[in-house]
């Protein structure tokens, strides 16, 4: 770097995470992450269940070994970091739950904290408030790294959510274990050729690899802070390079501004929504819609003669092919599909987790629903990362009711309360292999709101609690 050159945002990040004091966080930051904590390892405990398929991936890790320190969620087992790591990320999506920066189109949470908490758990004497600063920077990176690309989720052939959330891993868990600044830098350029997940398994029916592609990340960003900390040595201009993180895959399109403006004054991480229903977070402004226009008129679901919905580009393509989205088979595909959705809604009131069971993709009141829903595309509904809703219901008697949302439920501006999330907690909890009674849950949200006075050990061990393991 020449004396006029600016530095790479990896220097900035680097020296931005390796001295910030928790004293230093804003407490609304730190609150947000508290919610996102506990959220996170409700939504861990639904996807390791005998119902999804990250059991399968717990079930390989174990077969292979090494030094058991790290907590499998919902799991009587432990695995090495990395491999810890990689589990618990890996059961944060399987039904699309995991929480969600609109804008930045990225879900930190996952990746940040199960970096962090495979790293502290090697630690003897980890502090919970170092989980929770590491937690919490960890989402401010990957917030941030998202916000900078420029343009919408289809402009590229990478799955943008996925690439952007290892630099929590890699942030959080670097945080944990201490590493200065020169080794985070390291980090993050090691973090560079450890990343990539296309939209195939978007595009192409039937993968699996959608619910558990952030354990790839998650896995990898723990890999390079342990490499950084052995005294591997990692490109220096990580991000902002010629063939950097956004000159390699986003064309060099992106915000240097949104990247590292207000680093430290202005947190992003208090800016996350978290979900109220399963389903990709695209679709939820149009569920919001229909639920919100369902129960202000009263609507009986038999009286709907058709459904008609608003979309733009990216709700575009959770419509169509339409066959396929009014009938999935399998739950990934199902959970951003959104005329099956739409049927949801408008059967239940609601989007419940049960919905995306093998009963019921094939319940007849949801797909009776769903075939009676149709779209038509408003491109301006395609401005921004998030669509709005706006939805059309016309009845049988010849009534028809519009209605439009900005944002669904979940969103910083129309957040969920702190009892609904406990409910969500359980609700997923009980997909686990071993269901934990609602009063291990709420104490269990009474130990992640004490989190920056307790220690590592007290923290895992209400995890392992929860289902008995």
């Amino acid at each position: 770097m020449t004396q006029n050159e600016a530095p790479d945002a990896s220097r900035l990040f680097a020296e931005f995470v390796t001295t910030t004091r928790f004293e230093d966080l804003p407490a609304k930051a730190v609150a947000s992450t508290k919610r996102s904590i506990f959220d996170t390892v409700g939504v861990m405990l639904a996807g390791g269940g005998p119902g999804a398929n990250a059991q399968r991936i717990v079930q390989m890790l174990s077969r292979w070994g090494g030094t058991p320190s790290g907590t499998v969620i919902g799991h009587d087992v432990c695995l090495p970091a990395p491999q810890a790591a990689f589990a618990n990320a890996a059961m944060a999506h399987q039904y699309d739950f995991d929480d969600v920066h609109d804008e930045a189109v990225a879900h930190p949470t996952s990746n940040s904290f199960a970096g962090a908490l495979a790293a502290a758990e090697e630690i003897p004497g980890s502090t919970g408030r170092e989980l929770l600063s590491s937690v919490l920077l960890g989402n401010e990176i990957v917030c941030r790294v998202g916000l900078a690309i420029k343009g919408s989720l289809y402009d590229y052939v990478w799955i943008w959510p996925a690439v952007v959330a290892i630099w929590g891993s890699t942030t959080a868990s670097a945080r944990v274990m201490g590493l200065n600044t020169q080794q985070l830098q390291s980090a993050y350029g090691l973090t560079l050729h450890q990343t990539g997940t296309t939209l195939e398994c978007h595009h192409g029916p039937g993968s699996d690899v959608r619910g558990f592609r952030d354990g790839f990340g998650a896995r990898n960003g723990v890999t390079a802070s342990y490499m950084a900390k052995a005294g591997l040595r990692g490109d220096a201009a990580a991000f902002e390079g010629k063939y950097g993180f956004y000159g390699a895959f986003f064309r060099g399109e992106y915000d240097r501004e949104r990247l590292i403006g207000g680093l430290g004054e202005r947190y992003e991480a208090e800016r996350i929504s978290i979900k109220a229903w399963p389903s990709a977070r695209e679709t939820h402004a149009t569920l919001q819609a229909l639920i919100e226009v369902r129960e202000r008129q009263n609507i009986d679901p038999a009286s709907i003669e058709k459904v008609v919905l608003r979309v733009g580009e990216t709700n575009l393509r959770f419509c169509e092919p339409g066959e396929a989205r009014r009938r999935p088979t399998v739950r990934m595909d199902a959970l951003c599909a959104l005329p099956f959705c739409a049927g949801v809604a408008l059967a239940h009131g609601s989007v419940p987790l049960a919905a995306f069971s093998d009963e019921g993709m094939v319940d007849s009141r949801v797909l009776a629903l769903a075939d009676r829903v149709t779209w038509q595309v408003d491109e301006s509904l395609s401005e921004g990362t998030v669509e709005g809703g706006d939805v059309e219901v016309h009845l049988k008697n010849g009534q028809t009711y519009r209605h439009q949302v900005r944002h669904g439920i979940g969103h910083p501006d129309f957040p969920i309360s702190d009892e609904l999330l406990v409910r969500k907690f359980i609700d997923c909890a009980a997909l686990a292999h071993r269901r934990p009674s609602d009063l291990k849950v709420r104490k269990f949200w009474d130990v992640v709101q004490n989190l920056e006075n307790i220690q590592i050990d007290e923290f895992s061990a209400a995890i392992r609690s929860l289902t008995g393991t």
